[in-house]
């Protein structure tokens, strides 16, 4: 289930959603489009007043689980969350963080104190312990006989990571980063010379989603047009 949401494409691409909102997504529009089927089956022209919720839910499904994801380029990762999209080249990403949730700390811009902080609302984290396995690991007869009862926090936590999906976005900036150290080292000091102030990095983009605020735009006319007539 985990890995139903990686996806890597023909493009050199890799998207990133949870595996879960896939299945929820096929589960919803087949049943929204039975429900369509039937109403246009049974009225006829007039079934489009039971046809107008179904496709509303639908878009709105579109818009939550399906849209958003995570996209994994050699020098870039797109952040599209519901209605914002960030861009972030690998240089502006100062720390990526895999915990509950996927989180990039971007390089902050001349002249600012503060860090910002880019959250994939939509990708999938570690999974949490389940009360079973603490307890299991807890007590002292299991060590004996399990490798993996010795194992402490920091390490489920890095096994965790290495075998959530998001975890591709996470090598993709440790490799970029690799690659940029030896082309810096190859270069020599001279490349690196900046004065004070002045950063090299690259800055992140952000973007609205504008076909996805145009979609709720039509689905809440869509549902006044249905309570008038």
């Amino acid at each position: 289930m985990r890995r139903l949401g990686l996806r890597r494409r023909q493009d050199g691409t890799t998207h990133i959603r949870p595996g879960g909102a896939l299945v929820l997504c096929a589960l919803v529009w087949v049943l929204c489009g039975a429900t369509t089927l039937q109403a246009f089956w049974l009225l006829g022209a007039d079934g489009w007043r039971f046809a107008v919720l179904p496709a509303v839910v639908s878009a709105v499904i579109w818009v939550v689980l399906w849209a958003p994801r995570v996209i994994v380029r050699e020098d870039l990762i797109e952040v599209r969350n519901v209605l914002v999209t960030h861009l972030l080249p690998m240089g502006a990403i100062a720390h990526p963080r895999l915990g509950a949730m996927l989180r990039f700390d971007l390089v902050p811009a001349a002249h600012e104190e503060t860090t910002a902080v880019v959250t994939a609302w939509n990708a999938p984290g570690v999974g949490r312990d389940r009360p079973r396995d603490r307890l299991s690991r807890s007590d002292p007869r299991s060590a004996h006989g399990s490798p993996t009862a010795r194992e402490n926090w920091a390490e489920r936590l890095r096994r965790d990571q290495l075998t959530s999906p998001s975890h591709v976005a996470v090598a993709a900036w440790e490799r970029w980063t690799a690659q940029d150290a030896q082309t810096r080292g190859r270069a020599g000091p001279a490349a690196e010379g900046l004065r004070p102030g002045e950063t090299d990095a690259p800055s992140a983009e952000r973007r609205l989603n504008r076909f996805t605020l145009g979609l709720l735009t039509a689905c809440v006319l869509a549902v006044l047009v249905r309570g008038l007539i």
